[in-house]
């Protein structure tokens, strides 16, 4: 079975035959984009929308979050859990949910690029060639992310721009977008008993009830097929006004330039003069500098700044999430921001992403993932009920230092809060980042705190 090779556009969102009552609302909310809020050169550029994400296989059924099961026969599974995309910054990030009573020992994100949906012509063929990503076990078992770099599907350098990135997955601009080969598999250990199984992707849905939940699937199948339609960046800020000039002069056989650029915010020139020069071999010797400080922020809608509370410390830069248990056990996720002074996320340094999930217990786990060059040194996660008594980082929930600059970490939050009285549980995503410099090179200033 296979989707049609185009896909209409619809209204905002890509064309639905398949019914349920999913089907409108998941396209119609077109958020916004953690690039877009934070980069002015992404100003009507096109970004890859996590809300349109549809199956291929099943007449193009809008789905932000795969089924992946455990059993012999996908009809009648032991038990079932699901995989949430998210997209953050240059990034697709895979969120797998817990199943319940299972922890997860690995998972593997198995992936292939399939094309422009605008040219099925050019299509790649399906798997079984393909490429596969590893997502390290979780410390507590309560589920596990990872991401699959923008640059690795284009096949371009990961020091690719932005733009050029979003140019590249919304190749039509703000219509449909790229077609994806995606499978998800691994193993879990019984909390009952610690035998250790394995999971798969579920195969493609054959038949769904009025509520639109699945009654009946194929046999089997090695991979889905995901889609996905681009929106417009209508939230990038404003970019400051600039001007330069430059001044020649030559004085003998040597010439300098000076060149100047005055921007709205800031001021700098510099000068070059022509003269011999040596070069030093590299050295592989790298050294760790103290970055700065980071906060998770999510977006606009779902973000509050600290400095609402009253609490002590709460007078600083750095946001709160509110999540519900039902998102968290959707998975929720965002970019890690360090050095959002006043928290103007415009003068902020992007350096990794954040994930948190629950599991069907409501146990939260909390994920960092950083982007070279930037590492963790410390974490600290805060879960409790509004009003935020204390915003000092050291006073959070949980907390791990001498991290030794780890690109990645998993942290067992705890229960999810039962908050009385109306109140919501609040969510703080913390950490200390370092970032490695080669030997020899100074360490650049450290961002605010």
């Amino acid at each position: 079975m296979r989707a049609s090779p185009s896909l209409a556009v619809a209204g905002a969102g890509l064309a639905l035959a398949a019914p349920g009552k999913f089907s409108t609302g998941l396209l119609n909310k077109r958020t916004g984009y953690d690039l877009c809020e934070t980069d002015c050169k992404l100003a009507g550029a096109a970004f890859p929308d996590k809300h349109t994400l549809q199956l291929m296989l099943e007449n193009n059924w809008s789905e932000q979050c795969p089924p992946i099961y455990i059993g012999a026969d996908p009809n009648a599974p032991t038990a079932t859990s699901k995989v949430c995309l998210d997209v953050v910054g240059t990034d697709i990030v895979f969120n797998f949910a817990s199943f319940p009573g299972y922890t997860y020992q690995n998972a593997a994100v198995t992936w292939k690029l399939m094309g422009n949906l605008l040219k099925p012509e050019s299509w790649n063929a399906p798997p079984p060639a393909a490429a596969e990503i590893s997502c390290s076990p979780s410390l507590t078992g309560d589920g596990l992310a990872c991401k699959l770099p923008f640059s690795d599907i284009l096949g371009v350098s990961s020091s690719t721009s932005a733009k050029d990135l979003l140019s590249g997955m919304c190749p039509n601009g703000d219509r449909e977008g790229l077609g994806l080969y995606l499978s998800f598999a691994g193993q879990v250990q019984s909390t009952e008993d610690s035998s250790v199984t394995s999971f798969a992707q579920s195969p493609p849905c054959t038949a769904r009830d009025s509520t639109g939940k699945c009654i009946a699937c194929a046999s089997s199948s090695a991979y889905i097929e995901v889609a996905y339609r681009c929106s417009t960046c209508t939230s990038a800020p404003a970019c400051p006004s600039t001007t330069s000039t430059t001044r020649t002069r030559s004085c003998g056989h040597r010439t300098s330039t000076t060149t100047s650029s005055v921007t709205s915010t800031t001021a700098t020139s510099a000068e070059t003069t022509s003269s011999d020069s040596t070069t030093t071999p590299p050295t592989s010797t790298a050294t760790s500098c103290s970055f700065g400080t980071a906060f998770g922020y999510q977006s606009p809608e779902k973000s509050t700044t600290l400095d609402t509370q009253s609490g002590e410390g709460c007078k600083r830069w750095g946001w709160y999430q509110t999540p519900t248990l039902a998102e968290l056990q959707s998975g929720i996720s965002g970019p890690l921001y360090v050095g959002a002074g006043n928290n103007d996320i415009s003068k902020a340094t992007d350096v990794g992403v954040w994930t948190a999930t629950a599991n069907a217990q409501g146990r939260v786990t909390v994920t960092y993932l950083l982007n070279p060059p930037y590492t963790l040194s410390e974490v600290h996660v805060d879960l409790e009920c509004l009003p935020i008594e204390k915003c000092a980082p050291g006073s959070y929930t949980v907390g791990e230092s001498g991290l030794g600059d780890v690109p990645a970490r998993q942290v067992a939050v705890g229960s999810f809060p039962s908050c009385s009285g109306g109140s919501k549980a609040a969510l703080i995503v913390h950490a200390a980042v370092d970032q490695m410099v080669r030997g020899g090179t100074a360490c650049p200033a450290k961002k605010a705190e």
